[in-house]
C-alpha cells in the first residue's frame, strides 16, 4: 500500500512539472506587451512657425495674457455692479406661523362689569392661532451721492483694466519677438562654430605633424588639443542655449513641449526714424503707464469726494404691497410708501480721518503722475537713442558681412588652385560666418530696439508682421 502511494505521489508531481512550461508560454503569449511601449521613442514633430504666427498664436494661447483678459471683465462686472446702485432694489417675503396656543389682549372693562355683568378683565383674540403673510416692496436711492463717484471710480477702473490688457498685449509681443531672435541668432552661431571646430581640428593636426618632425614643442600640442576642446565645448553650449530658448518660446505660446518649432528668418530694412521731440510728443499723450497712472489720480479724486459725501443725508424712497390672513384684521392687504433719510451726527471721527487719507492718497497720485511724467521722457529719449545705436551697429554689421564676403570669394579661388591650405579656408570660412551672425544679431537688436520705441510712444511694437 505504501509503495502504491508513492507511485502515485510520483505520477502527480511529475505531471505538475510537465504541464508547467506550457502554462508560462500560455501566460507570455497572453501578457500584455507593454514594455515596447515604455523604451518606444515619442514621436517628435516638427513645425515651422513665422513671426507672425508665433504672436497671433501668443495672443490666443498665452496664459498671462488670459488672465489679463479676465481681469478686465472682472473689471467691467464691478463697474455693473456699481450701476446697479442707481436702480430700484425689489424684494418679495412670505411666512407661515403656528402658533401652539392662543394669543389674547387683556381688556380692563372694571367700569362696565357692573352695568353688564363682564369680568373685570375681559380677554380679547389678538391674532389667528394659524396664519400667513406676504408682502412685496421696493426701495430707490433719491439722494446718496457716494453711489455716484463709486460708479465713476468703477468705470475709471474698468479704463484701467482695458488699458492694461492692451498693455499686456504688447509687452508679449515684445517677449515673443526677443525669443524669436534669441532663438534665430543661435542657429546663425551655429555654422560659425562648426568652421571654427574645423579649423581648430586643422591647426591639432598640423601641429601633430610637426611634432613628429621636432620643430614643435609638445606643449603647442596640448594647446591645439585646448582650442579644439574649446570650440567643441561652444559648440554644445550652443545646441543646449538652442533647446533651452526653444522651450522658452513654446512655454510662452503655450505650445506642446514635444513638438520642435523651425523659425523662418526675417528681412529687415532701416525704417525713416522721427524727430525725438516728435516721439516724446507720441509717448505723453499715448504711454499706456502714464495714462494709467493718470487715471489712478482720478480715481483718488472720486474717493475724497465719496469722503466727503459721507457728510451728507442720505434719502431713500420706499414703498410696496402687504397681505395677511388674520381674520382679525378687517383689510387683509393694504398698499404702503416711505421716505427714509439718515445723516451721520458722531461716528468716532471716522469720515475726518477718511477725508484726511483720500487727500493724502490724492497728493500722491499728482506725485506720481508727476515723477511718471519725467520717467517716460527719459525711456523715450533712452529708447530713441538705442534706435540710433542700433542702426549704426546694423550699417557697420552690413560693410562687414560684404567685406567678408569678398574675401571667402577671393580664399575659395585660391583654394581651387592650390595657394592655400584647408586651415586658412576654414578660417576664412569661419570669418564669414561670424560676419553674417553678427549682421544677423544687429538685425535682430535693431527689430526690438524699434518695438521699444513703439511700446514707449504707445504704439503697437510689431504691427506689420501680425496685420
Amino acid at each position: 500500500m505504501m509503495k502504491f502511494l508513492l507511485m502515485l505521489s510520483f505520477i502527480f508531481v511529475v505531471g505538475c512539472t510537465n504541464n508547467q512550461p506550457v502554462k508560462n508560454m500560455e501566460l507570455e503569449k497572453n501578457k500584455p506587451k507593454i514594455e515596447n511601449k515604455s523604451t518606444k521613442n515619442p514621436k517628435i514633430y516638427i513645425q515651422d512657425i513665422s513671426v507672425a504666427e508665433a504672436i497671433l498664436t501668443a495672443r490666443e494661447r498665452n496664459l498671462d495674457l488670459e488672465i489679463k483678459r479676465l481681469e478686465s471683465e472682472i473689471s467691467t462686472l464691478d463697474r455693473k455692479i456699481a450701476f446697479s446702485n442707481f436702480l430700484p432694489s425689489i424684494n418679495f417675503g412670505g411666512g407661515y406661523t403656528k402658533l401652539d396656543d392662543d394669543i389674547n389682549i387683556g381688556v380692563n372693562t372694571y367700569g362696565l362689569g357692573s352695568s353688564f355683568g363682564l369680568p373685570d378683565i375681559l380677554g380679547m383674540r389678538a391674532v389667528d392661532k394659524s396664519f400667513y403673510t406676504y408682502s412685496i416692496n421696493a426701495q430707490v436711492p433719491i439722494f446718496v451721492p457716494s453711489t455716484w463717484y463709486l460708479y465713476s471710480a468703477r468705470k475709471k477702473g474698468e479704463n484701467i483694466s482695458q488699458i492694461v490688457e492692451e498693455l499686456a498685449d504688447k509687452m508679449l509681443q515684445l517677449q515673443v519677438m526677443g525669443e524669436y531672435y534669441y532663438i534665430l541668432a543661435l542657429e546663425s552661431e551655429r555654422e560659425t562654430l562648426e568652421n571654427q571646430l574645423k579649423s581648430a581640428k586643422e591647426l591639432q593636426r598640423k601641429v601633430e605633424v610637426s611634432l613628429k618632425v621636432g620643430s614643435v614643442l609638445p606643449w603647442e600640442l596640448e594647446k591645439s588639443k585646448t582650442l579644439v576642446a574649446t570650440k567643441e565645448f561652444l559648440l554644445d553650449k550652443n545646441k543646449r542655449d538652442l533647446e533651452i530658448a526653444k522651450m522658452s518660446l513654446k512655454r510662452t505660446l503655450n505650445m506642446d513641449m514635444s513638438t520642435d518649432i523651425r523659425l523662418q528668418n526675417i528681412d529687415t530694412n532701416i525704417k525713416k526714424l522721427s524727430s525725438l521731440d516728435e516721439c516724446i510728443y507720441k509717448a505723453i499723450n499715448q504711454n499706456e503707464k502714464l495714462i494709467i497712472i493718470e487715471e489712478q489720480k482720478n480715481i483718488g479724486e472720486d474717493i475724497k469726494k465719496i469722503a466727503i459725501s459721507n457728510f451728507l443725508p442720505k434719502i431713500i424712497l420706499g414703498g410696496g404691497y402687504g397681505n395677511n390672513s388674520n381674520e382679525i384684521l378687517m383689510d387683509s392687504d393694504f398698499l404702503y410708501g416711505n421716505v427714509s433719510g439718515i445723516v451721520s451726527i458722531f461716528n468716532g471721527f471716522r469720515n475726518i480721518n477718511e477725508y484726511k487719507k483720500a487727500v493724502r492718497n490724492q497728493k500722491i497720485g499728482e506725485l506720481k503722475l508727476e515723477k511718471e511724467y519725467m520717467t517716460t521722457i527719459l525711456e523715450t529719449a533712452k529708447a530713441y537713442k538705442n534706435v540710433e545705436n542700433a542702426q549704426e551697429i546694423l550699417k557697420i554689421a552690413n560693410m562687414n558681412f560684404n567685406s567678408e564676403k569678398g574675401k571667402l570669394k577671393q580664399k575659395k579661388t585660391e583654394k581651387n588652385v592650390d595657394l592655400i591650405d584647408n586651415e586658412e579656408y576654414y578660417k576664412a570660412l569661419a570669418d564669414y560666418e561670424k560676419a553674417f551672425s553678427d549682421r544677423e544679431k544687429a538685425k535682430y537688436q535693431y527689430e526690438m530696439a524699434v518695438g521699444t520705441l513703439k511700446i514707449v510712444m504707445g504704439e503697437n511694437p510689431f504691427e506689420e508682421e501680425v496685420k
